[in-house]
């Protein structure tokens, strides 16, 4: 399971301060509750500061207060943190086994003279993709 996120609603989603994840690549597993529009952004990691949920109002964008977490049972949106440290760690594996396929498929049609994965990307190997 991962340890640490850090999740900037909208915009990316970074796995044990190594692993960063586009917005885009969160799947279809992403639950919207679980960020909604009033949050901007989670931070649980093991850096200097406060874990905490840094909120906004989504209609202005202007930040509207921090609430700390302390522990990976805290909520965010519908969800706790260690749910999130879990799903971090299921998608960061699904990604990478679709890159695995997906480059496997290149190799095959180089050794096969095949173009099945031509005009693809590793999200066309992705059945968890959104």
């Amino acid at each position: 399971m991962a340890t640490q996120i850090v999740i900037t609603n909208n915009d990316y989603i970074k796995i044990d301060d190594s692993y960063h994840m586009p917005w885009e690549e969160k799947g279809k597993n992403w639950q919207g509750a679980w960020c909604p529009n009033t949050i901007h952004a989670v931070i649980w990691n093991n850096l200097i500061g406060q874990n905490e949920i840094q909120n906004k109002d989504p209609s202005t964008g202007n930040m509207t207060g921090n609430t700390d977490l302390n522990a990976t049972s805290d909520s965010v949106g519908t969800t706790t943190i260690a749910s999130l440290l879990t799903w971090a760690e299921t998608r960061k594996l699904q990604i990478e086994e679709a890159q695995v396929s997906y480059n496997a498929a290149l190799v095959a049609d180089a050794n096969n003279g095949t173009t099945d994965a031509v005009g693809k990307t590793w999200v066309d190997y992705d059945p968890h993709y959104s």
